[in-house]
């Protein structure tokens, strides 16, 4: 018999514990971070011209300091820059991402950055697509490009 209420009190315990701490970190405030977009799109762009530069501009919607720990793409040629400092909640910033395509080949390129941060989740990924041939013909180009 002792055994038996030894049993049931373990039995309770374990199937009643995890539910103890299923609140604790809901009261918890993290930053977090909402891009205005995250694909940037060159189009098409002839080599001699193929450095882009572009900006993916976010604010920090959450209740904490935003930091950006780490902004890694998934090739040399795209090099990313963030913010080192805290962005305090509502406030904007942008993370520039440079593209050296003149020493690339030519063709379709999407490039992705992995972008960590201190939020809830942290990890989020931005985007840069577009083609680069070796040099633009007219009848090539869309008229919202020219």
């Amino acid at each position: 018999m002792k055994y038996l209420k030894c049993f049931a009190l373990f039995l309770f315990a374990a199937v009643t514990m995890p539910a103890w701490g299923e609140n604790a970190n809901e009261d918890e405030k993290y930053p977090e971070i909402s891009f205005e977009k995250t694909t940037v799109d060159f189009g098409l762009f002839d080599k001699e011209h193929g450095d882009k530069v572009c900006w993916f501009v976010f604010t920090n919607t959450g209740q904490k300091d935003l930091l950006i720990l780490s902004a890694n793409s998934t090739c040399g040629c795209t090099v990313p820059e963030y913010p080192k400092n805290p962005i305090p909640p509502g406030q904007k910033d942008s993370i520039k991402v440079s593209y050296n395509g003149s020493t690339r080949r030519v063709g379709m390129m999407k490039k992705t950055i992995a972008i960590t941060t201190n939020c809830k989740i942290n990890s989020c990924y931005l985007y840069i697509q577009g083609e680069m041939v070796e040099k633009l013909v007219a009848d090539r180009v869309k008229p919202e490009e020219k």
